[in-house]
């Protein structure tokens, strides 16, 4: 009996390569994403440290130094919540690749799966028939 042989293996073994590549590409946007979002959360830790500092303040020149560094820390703020939202976009992009590689790995898994069953049903209605020979051979001298 011979072995079973999907014609389309290559093919298979080059898409689940994709979807690897695809989640490996996920996990970096995702990563950079999360990257984002701990600069703001450290941003407005700063923020609220900086609050607290300054409420002590009554001089002129510590007010405007606080007054200009939370200048710099909304600017900060803007200029990452900018950059979450372009990771943000990558990240949907890169989702929908991995869905895709997902979905046609999967296709061609599901056509393996038919064409093994396929096969198995083939081999054992083979091997019947051979039986079938043998014993009417058997008993036809």
């Amino acid at each position: 009996m011979k072995r079973f042989n999907f014609s389309l293996q290559k093919v298979l073994d080059f898409r689940e390569f994709e979807k690897k590549q695809a989640e490996a590409e996920l996990g970096k946007a995702v990563a950079e994403e999360t990257k984002i979002q701990d600069t703001l959360n450290l941003i407005a830790e700063e923020h609220a440290s900086t609050v607290r500092l300054a409420d002590g303040t009554k001089d002129l020149s510590g007010m405007l130094a606080n007054q200009n560094y939370f200048s710099l820390l909304n600017q900060q703020k803007e200029q990452a919540l900018m950059n979450l939202a372009q990771a943000k976009v990558i990240t949907e992009e890169k989702r929908e690749i991995m869905r895709d590689a997902m979905k046609n790995v999967k296709v061609l898994e599901n056509l393996k799966e038919k064409r093994k069953s396929d096969w198995k049903k083939e081999t054992l209605r083979a091997e019947e028939n051979e039986v079938d020979d043998i014993v009417t051979s058997k008993f036809g001298s």
